[in-house]
């Protein structure tokens, strides 16, 4: 079911380094630009402490280009409205791939 609610704020500024991600063999550099500007949006968005913690578990250890740039590809194609479709990437993200333990 579509929502029609707003997209989060920080949807626009984090295309550009979503798509970076993808296109880099190196992807720390746009990964933690990614969670540098979600830090500002932690209290205010909804997704944006889920988005933190799959960045923040996508470089835990070595980053994994190929896990990042899937990560990135799947954000970017999300309809930001949809939000049956953003929680599902989320719990995807989160709790099958990061290992997070579902509430």
């Amino acid at each position: 079911m579509n929502d029609q609610r707003r997209a989060p704020a920080y949807v626009d500024e984090l295309r550009p380094l979503m798509g970076r991600v993808i296109a880099s063999d190196d992807p720390s550099i746009p990964a933690a630009e990614i969670l540098a500007a979600l830090h500002d949006y932690l209290e205010t968005e909804v997704f944006a402490t889920s988005l933190y913690l799959v960045w923040g578990c996508l470089g835990e250890s070595e980053w994994e280009s190929d896990r990042a740039a899937d990560a990135a590809r799947e954000w970017l194609a999300l309809d930001h409205h949809d939000l049956d479709a953003v929680r599902r990437y989320y719990d995807h993200w989160l709790y099958d791939v990061c290992g997070y333990q579902r509430p």
